[in-house]
């Protein structure tokens, strides 16, 4: 972002493209990237908020910028290194990620980037502002860099320095608020829910348009193919996916049914 020039860069993501691999490490051939071609720049001080809607790939790319999923190096850094292949980056507690489990976690003070994943749904009122306060406080005296990716807008509306919108895995959007403000005059929920509108919009238009063609989504972007589940469901000796036997041809559960 433009706003960082004259400060410290402590995250950079330049192109990142992102498939769950299969069996064999390696995305299954033909499947459509699930993040692709997302850049993007914060500094250092930055608080930074990542919307979307459901699905749209926030996890999937705070995940990945904290080493939980491995990509080429060049494509994320964190601090200057590789979140996947500098394992000293979490263990030392300058890069931390905190999901929907974070109160079990280790107190998360004196990191130098914070990942959160929608972590003040089970806050009360008063427990989330002191927290949104403190990480406000942290930011500003200490120069630390937070991505918070959530669905609940209330307080926030002076809380963050940029705002980042993904849809469909692609960046649509990456502005400081100041000038997220100077182009709209809602406030920040209803800004963001303008933006989710015309999303959804756009996609009913789309799949209307499929099924009077009669063409599937798959078959409109040529040879693309969905991976499927890697796993098993807890306490079951069967996939979790169900369906025919091919439908499991690009699984990582293949190797098991054969």
């Amino acid at each position: 972002m433009g706003d960082t020039v004259n400060k410290r860069t402590t995250i950079e993501i330049n192109g990142l493209k992102f498939t769950y691999p299969g069996i064999d490490g390696h995305p299954p051939p033909g499947s459509k990237p699930l993040i692709n071609d997302f850049s993007l720049s914060l500094g250092a001080g930055d608080r930074c908020l990542l919307v979307g809607s459901n699905g749209a790939g926030k996890t999937t790319i705070l995940k990945i910028l904290g080493g939980k999923h491995m990509v080429d190096q060049g494509m994320v850094r964190v601090l200057g290194r590789s979140a996947f292949h500098d394992t000293g980056l979490t263990s030392s507690g300058d890069l931390c990620y905190l999901g929907g489990e974070w109160k079990r976690d280790v107190a998360f003070a004196g990191f130098e980037v914070l990942l959160l994943d929608e972590i003040t749904v089970d806050l009360d009122v008063l427990a989330r502002a002191n927290l949104l306060s403190f990480l406000k406080k942290d930011c500003e005296e200490r120069g630390a860099t937070i991505i918070y990716a959530t669905h609940i807008f209330d307080g926030l509306e002076n809380w963050p320095t940029h705002i980042v919108y993904v849809a469909h895995g692609r960046l649509q959007l990456a502005l400081p608020m100041a000038k997220v403000r100077e182009t709209s005059d809602l406030s920040l929920m209803r800004t963001v829910e303008r933006w989710l509108r015309k999303e959804r919009d756009e996609d009913r238009k789309q799949r209307k348009e499929r099924k009077a063609k009669g063409v599937s989504e798959a078959e409109e972007g040529g040879t693309a193919v969905k991976v499927m589940n890697n796993g098993w469901a807890a306490g079951r000796l069967h996939s979790t996916m169900a369906g025919a036997e091919e439908s499991f041809f690009f699984s990582s559960n293949r190797v098991l049914r054969q």
